[in-house]
């Protein structure tokens, strides 16, 4: 009788886990999201959402108004097709700025808006339909990856696939696997590199062909050889279209449309490239200091 009471004991110790897993399951389930279309206007579309980017945050907190503010005095346009580069410090407030437009956070002093809209009022769906969205942490699903390019896109074909790839400059190392697009990639891209890994979720992203594209330090695992070819084809690809790119290596915004340098979730420059060499401030110093470190870099390989 031993066993069996052995037996029982476990059964009875699986019920009681599962019974407290399932209520903090349902406890998630029943929690309401911050961020609603409750204000939105529901005849907006997504023809209604090209045009300008218009920036004007005058404070923005994590938590509430009386907290120290992460973002004040952000004010900026950005015209359709142009491209905007954020360069600063780890937590200078690159991040924040993007995940307001993704409207991770609504509670916000000032106005985003895309073609004169306050994207608070525009539905979720129809917003986040128009942006697409690369991390510098990107996540690739246990399957081939020809699948993981076309996650995207539900109507995406084998050809679509191979052309996005071609523009993240993947697909010459794709076919170089033993089974080209069909190749597994392992939980979270584990048999990739992490060049591999973020060049497949641009592609990801291209294949979407969104409106607003968003690489956030998604640059950061690839060399400076194909860092330019990747950004030499999202120029080309992108002209009509708008793109944010968030980035520490300096060479990935040097040919934006305008460029903001943040400290302190502030802008302290602003311009482009040439301009914000002539100012000689943080950028310029940044700058030089990037083009040494390369130097002394290709002086070691040689």
């Amino acid at each position: 009788m031993v066993w069996p009471m052995f037996a029982i004991g476990y059964l009875f110790n699986i019920l009681e886990r599962g019974s407290a897993s399932y209520d903090r399951v349902e406890e998630l389930l029943d929690e309401k999201p911050l961020i609603t279309d409750a204000h939105a206007d529901q005849t907006i579309t997504s023809k209604d959402l090209q045009g300008d980017l218009h920036y004007d945050i005058k404070s923005f907190a994590y938590l509430d108004e009386k907290d120290i503010p992460v973002l004040k005095n952000i004010e900026f346009t950005l015209k359709q097709g142009q491209t905007l580069g954020l360069v600063g410090r780890v937590g200078a407030g690159k991040t924040t700025i993007i995940q307001l437009l993704l409207r991770e956070f609504d509670q916000y002093q000032g106005q985003i808006t895309l073609n004169g809209k306050d994207i608070r009022n525009i539905p979720l769906k129809v917003l986040l339909g128009q942006i697409a969205y690369v991390p510098q942490n990107n996540f690739l699903f246990s399957t081939s990856i020809g699948k993981n390019i076309a996650f995207s896109s539900e109507k995406a074909n084998k050809s679509d696939v191979a052309s996005a790839a071609e523009k993240s400059d993947l697909h010459d190392d794709v076919l170089q696997m033993p089974k080209g697009y069909e190749t597994l990639v392992g939980e979270n891209g584990i048999s990739l590199s992490g060049g591999q890994r973020q060049r497949m979720s641009i592609a990801r992203a291209l294949l979407k062909d969104s409106q607003i594209l968003i690489l956030d330090d998604a640059l950061s695992a690839v060399d400076a050889k194909t860092e330019t070819e990747i950004l030499s084809a999202l120029r080309k690809e992108r002209q009509d279209k708008t793109t944010l790119i968030a980035v520490h290596r300096l060479t990935s915004v040097m040919d934006a449309d305008l460029i903001l340098a943040l400290k302190d979730g502030q802008i302290v420059e602003r311009g482009n490239h040439q301009q914000l060499l002539a100012e000689d401030g943080w950028y310029a110093e940044m700058w030089c200091r990037q083009e040494l470190q390369a130097k002394v870099g290709e002086d070691i390989n040689e």
